[in-house]
């Protein structure tokens, strides 16, 4: 058909077929009334040993029957290798099932594919038989150039990235462990410390400990060994015990300063405390100053005798001093629930803080080392990044069959057509996402009456005019001719442009779109991939959808 629109053999079916074209992006229709059969095919007839046959039936059914297709290895000679998933479409109250096997045969000879059978609501329906022939690999060692052996490229495995990540992560969860671990411990010894004896079992059991110190088993405390440690230490006793329970500032003070405050507190009436007491303790102090700053040694038995005194001290002391009111004893249990539920707290606020903190540093290392959006990509997420390493599908859409790899099973959309039209076209289009989306795909799969071939230049600037009406502007379009790796010709169209946000339609993003386009007697196929420009993983993506498309080779012509 000539592409010249001058042509003077302009007839009203040409011009119909005209119009169809440039309706055909903005169309979206499927299902025609077909009578119940079944079809068989393949994909071809001679392959080389190991090949694989794609064996295809085709079932135009009711919706609501039942069809059983062949299982097992019905197809001896031939070996089942993989059995695919079947591909379903409805038009109306009609179905149409194809459903693939995948045949391949490892010794060279001519072999039948038997009939097969395939039930519709237990109606038998036979195949014919087909010829197939298995041809061996010829090589010609002649004609094969030779070349020098390769180095050797080292590739790291996908599995040892994993055990990366996996001892990174290791390394981190240890880190936070150890931090736990020894604050938890710093706050239980803090929590013990503050759980310690009253200061009157205190005292005496810290006069025990001094004399475990300083005694022999035989000889009591030996006087060579004596110095101004023990008087210091038995001081200090007495003075913390008097700190906590007489005069909050004993242990700052001189012995006369505290003898003298003491006494006012006797005459005060705060402590029935006799003088006596008072100056034997005095005696004690006045003999620990000068064992410390004069060096003198007490003679000997004065330092059991200051021993036993010191006791008899703190005993009297303790009965001297009034017994706290029932109010002060709730003030000083409210105090302790009070300080155990803030050092809770804190140890909670701390761990956060820490664990917080050690995260930070970690991923700070991280980024340094891999960059920002490898870090981003990777443990935060990426959309694109999560559809490129997701499980792909690979599937036939419309009929002729556009087969075609995808992140997600496209989805069929349908628009109205004008009634003149519906009877003389067969048409289905699958859609992931939208043009305001970040990654969008379009299959339009179209079937005519006649047999002339659309112009796939008209095709081209209906479906950019789809774009352009979808929101893109700035469009720039590039052409060139495209083959399949089967050898199907075709269009490839490609630009760039700026496409409208999701959520603000005055704003616009810059963007790339590639189109792939296919004509047959009676038949066009599009198939439209379109992205974003900051999104880096859509180019990989777009280019492995497009290397992935194939056509099926045999094409029929009518449409009912």
């Amino acid at each position: 058909m000539s592409n010249n629109p001058n042509t003077s053999l302009v007839t009203p079916r040409r011009i119909m077929v005209r119009k169809l074209i440039f309706l055909l992006p903005f169309i979206l229709f499927f299902g025609a009334l077909q009578a119940q059969r079944v079809k068989a095919s393949i994909d071809s007839s001679t392959i080389r040993i190991g090949e694989q046959i794609t064996y295809a039936f085709q079932v135009e059914a009711d919706a609501k029957d039942l069809v059983i297709f062949p299982e097992g290895q019905t197809f001896s000679p031939l070996e089942v290798i993989e059995s695919y998933k079947i591909d379903t479409s409805f038009s109306g109250a009609k179905m149409n099932l194809i459903k693939r096997y995948g045949l391949t045969q490892f010794d060279s000879g001519s072999y039948t594919i038997p009939r097969q059978l395939v039930t519709i609501n237990q109606q038998q329906f036979y195949t014919d038989s087909i010829a197939v022939e298995v041809n061996n690999v010829q090589v010609d060692t002649t004609k094969q150039g030779l070349y020098d052996i390769k180095d050797i490229v080292v590739v790291e495995p996908a599995s040892s990235k994993v055990w990366n990540y996996l001892l990174y992560f290791l390394l981190v969860a240890l880190i936070i462990g150890v931090f736990l671990y020894f604050i938890i411990r710093r706050n239980r010894k803090k929590a013990e410390a503050e759980r310690k004896l009253p200061p009157f079992e205190q005292a005496l059991f810290s006069l025990k400990k001094l004399d475990e110190e300083y005694r022999e088993p035989s000889r009591g405390i030996d006087q060579h060994i004596v110095t101004k440690a023990y008087y210091s230490k038995l001081t200090e006793i007495i003075r913390r015990y008097l700190d906590e329970e007489v005069y909050d500032r004993s242990m700052e003070s001189t012995s006369a300063e505290l003898i003298e405050k003491l006494l006012q507190e006797k005459q005060q009436g705060k402590i029935d405390l006799s003088k006596e007491t008072i100056l034997k303790l005095d005696q004690i102090l006045k003999r620990a100053d000068l064992s410390k700053f004069a060096r003198m040694s007490p003679g000997t038995g004065q330092t059991e005798a200051d021993r036993i005194v010191a006791e008899e001290i703190v005993k009297e002391t303790k009965e001297a001093i009034p017994a706290p009111s029932e109010e002060e004893l709730m003030r000083d249990a409210a105090y302790r629930e009070a300080l155990a539920k803030r050092r809770k707290r804190r140890l909670i606020i701390t761990s956060i803080v820490g664990i917080f903190t050690i995260v930070i540093l970690a991923t700070g290392v991280l980024v340094a080392v891999k960059g920002f959006d490898f870090v981003k990509d990777n443990f935060i997420g990426h959309p694109s990044k999560d559809l490129l390493e997701g499980e792909w599908v690979r599937s036939e859409y419309g009929y002729p069959p556009v087969i075609i790899s995808t992140p997600r099973i496209l989805e069929r959309n349908e628009i109205p057509i004008p009634d003149s039209l519906r009877t003389q076209m067969d048409m289905s289009t699958f859609t992931y996402g939208s043009l305001i989306d970040q990654f969008y795909i379009v299959v339009n799969n179209t079937k005519y009456g006649g047999d002339q071939e659309a112009d796939l230049e008209k095709a081209t600037q209906g479906f950019i005019s789809t774009l352009e009406a979808s929101g893109a502007k700035n469009l720039l379009v590039k052409s060139e001719e495209y083959t399949t790796p089967e050898g199907t010709k075709g269009l490839r169209v490609y630009g760039s442009g700026d496409f409208p946000d999701a959520l603000n339609s005055d704003k616009y993003s810059p963007g790339a779109y590639e189109m792939l386009l296919f004509t047959a007697p009676g038949v066009l196929q599009q198939i439209l991939v379109a992205w974003r420009d900051e999104d880096k993983y859509a180019v990989e993506m777009a280019s492995r959808i497009i290397n992935s498309v194939e056509l099926q080779k045999t094409v029929p012509t009518d449409v009912k």
